[in-house]
């Protein structure tokens, strides 16, 4: 496309007005910098795209590492309804989370040590 696109400029740059004009080309300039702005937007959407393609591969990578620790119980980032949870929200959730295994893992822990007690 850039290789036509300066083929179309050079051909308008070497062609006279009134050969030109045969052709229903009336601006000269105008049509000039249409083909530029043309081949910019272009580029930006290329570059755009990339950038998408970049990161729904990084998201991709998140989010198998994130199902992995899901499934080994950290707390889910979605509320109930299926939308995603504030930074704040999430904190809370896995300080809840957090608390919670302590309290059990200390109640465990006071159990086995009753337990031993009983039997000494």
């Amino acid at each position: 496309m850039p290789k036509q696109a300066n083929k179309l400029i050079h051909f308008l740059n070497t062609h006279t007005r009134e050969q030109l004009a045969t052709l229903d080309i009336r601006d000269r300039t105008g049509t000039i910098l249409t083909v530029k702005k043309v081949l910019t937007m272009r580029n930006f959407v290329q570059k755009l795209e990339r950038k998408c393609q970049e990161m729904q591969t990084e998201i991709n990578a998140f989010t198998g590492k994130f199902t992995v620790l899901q499934s080994k119980g950290l707390p889910s980032l979605l509320t109930s309804n299926q939308r995603l949870l504030t930074h704040e929200q999430y904190v809370h959730r896995v300080n809840t989370y957090v608390t919670n295994q302590i309290t059990a893992s200390a109640s465990t822990s006071e159990d086995s040590t009753s337990f031993w007690t009983e039997l000494i």
